[in-house]
């Protein structure tokens, strides 16, 4: 005999697993679209907007004018390098894990070259954690791409 639709949902209602899964996947494209965006964007405003604020950064750590140049310059490319990869499907996997090694390399020379960041108003080395767990979240969501 056959149900109604409610009848039928609700003799097997949906488990949380499967809750999790409808949520996450509705969400997977904008975590990558988000997660890439932002490493593509920061290395554009490293190279751009931001260049003389990164060069400070690099100078207050110690380092000459040319290797804070070829310091901001490196992590900006491969900011963006990551950010591309990210978001193209055959190399995210590589993209997420370079971008959770170089967040944490960033956490460790800003700590070592300029440790006043973390009292900085507007938290550059506490916003990273946030990053990293959304990083985290793609890695364990992303099998199906």
């Amino acid at each position: 005999m056959p149900r109604d639709l409610a009848a039928a949902l609700a003799s097997e209602p949906a488990s949380v697993q499967e809750r999790w899964f409808a949520q996450l996947y509705a969400l997977k494209p904008l975590i990558f679209g988000v997660l890439g965006l932002f490493w593509i964007v920061t290395g554009i405003i490293s190279l751009g907007p931001g260049w003389e604020i990164g060069m400070s950064y690099v100078r207050e750590g110690g380092l000459g004018e040319t290797f804070a140049a070829l310091t901001v310059i490196a992590g900006a490319l491969a900011d963006i390098v990551i950010g591309l990869a990210i978001l193209w499907r055959p190399a995210s996997r590589y993209g997420l894990w370079a971008a959770l090694i170089i967040s944490l390399t960033y956490v460790v020379i800003g700590t070592t070259l300029v440790p006043r960041l973390w009292a900085d108003p507007l938290g550059p080395m506490l916003k990273i954690w946030p990053v990293l767990m959304l990083n985290l979240v793609a890695m364990a969501i992303r099998d199906d791409r």
